[in-house]
């Protein structure tokens, strides 16, 4: 019973020991000013490693934690990334996360993701929650062309960076897409194809798809072809299951293209699913080059050839400039950064 009591005390005095430390305490214990143990626990890169590593230490023997509210009071703004994304559950956004994740962590930011579910309403809503929560600065990658909730978020103060998608008025990162489209088309030109068709996702307002269908005709044209309007098959999403519905559009064609290029991967595996349970072979009767590079791509059923986007660069990349805004540096005017897509040659279409 003895033993217990002096457990209990023990942890006791801890608790309160610990609910004493403050920063000042920290900067003391670690031989630095306050100033200096402040700039060491938000990551501040003028920190020296051994010094920070010191403050570290010290703040760990303390066990003192910042007040993140009250210092979000203070500064009118948190120590948190706001990300808006489509789609949760799809691989191709989930290395991006990962990347402003990873990017965030090492200067102490906390990074919260939101699903848009491709609804400009529920994209509003996250923007309007993150403004109101103090958030450090906003992530997102649209679902829509309309974008004045986050040039108003940007006024308000906050940094707000468009991912994988352009943003004419503001800082984005995306792939270039209409270079994407050129490679699909490129690709199935050499490989002597002329019948040749598209499937994509039927929404005029997606710029990304809109800017591969671009790329992806003005080869064709170029090179004296074209799609017939009967070949351009349109489904609702980017699910599985649109692939299955438009690889019935493509049976029930009475001429059938040759080869088809798909706006994204999962289309493809779908599409391809339905057209091997028909019967119909792919690559041999009908070649397919796809886009996105996801996961799944290379063990599908018949391994993808797709234009792989730099999707963890992208992430990357969106977050060091976000920071670069919350530090105010750089010029005001826009920042638009394409990175280049590449072309990844499987058995869909070798």
């Amino acid at each position: 019973m003895q033993t217990c009591r002096t457990i209990d005390n023990a942890y006791m005095k801890s608790l309160s020991h610990r609910r004493r430390a403050t920063l000042a305490a920290v900067a003391r214990r670690a031989g630095v000013s306050i100033v200096t143990a402040s700039r060491a626990l938000n990551a501040n890169p003028l920190v020296a490693k051994a010094t920070r590593d010191r403050i570290l230490a010290a703040q760990a023997e303390l066990g003192y934690a910042p007040n993140l509210l009250a210092r979000g009071l203070v500064q009118n703004r948190t120590t948190t990334v706001g990300v808006v994304i489509p789609e949760l559950a799809n691989p191709f956004f989930v290395p991006m996360v990962s990347g402003i994740e990873s990017v965030a962590a090492n200067r102490r930011f906390l990074t919260i993701v939101g699903e848009s579910r491709r609804q400009e309403a529920e994209e509003r809503l996250y923007v309007e929650q993150f403004r109101q929560f103090r958030i450090g600065g906003i992530i997102a990658s649209p679902a829509t062309i309309r974008l004045d909730h986050l040039t108003a978020a940007r006024a308000a103060g906050i940094p707000v960076i468009v991912m994988a998608w352009p943003w004419p008025d503001g800082d984005y990162v995306a792939t270039d897409d209409l270079q994407g489209g050129r490679l699909a088309a490129q690709h199935l030109l050499t490989r002597a194809h002329r019948r040749i068709g598209i499937v994509r996702m039927a929404d005029p307002r997606h710029a990304p798809i809109q800017a591969r269908v671009q790329g992806f005709r003005e080869v064709l044209a170029a090179a004296g072809t074209s799609v017939q309007d009967t070949w351009d098959v349109q489904v609702p999403g980017t699910q599985i299951e649109d692939g299955i519905t438009a690889a019935d559009r493509v049976l029930a064609l009475p001429t059938r293209p040759s080869a088809l290029f798909v706006s994204s991967d999962r289309i493809a595996i779908g599409l391809i699913h339905r057209l091997l349970t028909r019967g119909v072979r792919v690559p041999e009767d009908i070649a397919l080059v796809s886009y996105d590079d996801i996961p799944y791509a290379m063990p599908a059923r018949v391994p993808l050839t797709t234009v792989a986007v730099p999707k963890r660069a992208l992430g990357e990349k969106a977050a060091n400039l976000l920071f670069q805004r919350y530090d105010g540096k750089g010029s005001a005017k826009p920042r638009q950064i394409l990175l280049p897509p590449e072309l990844v040659v499987r058995a869909s279409c070798p």
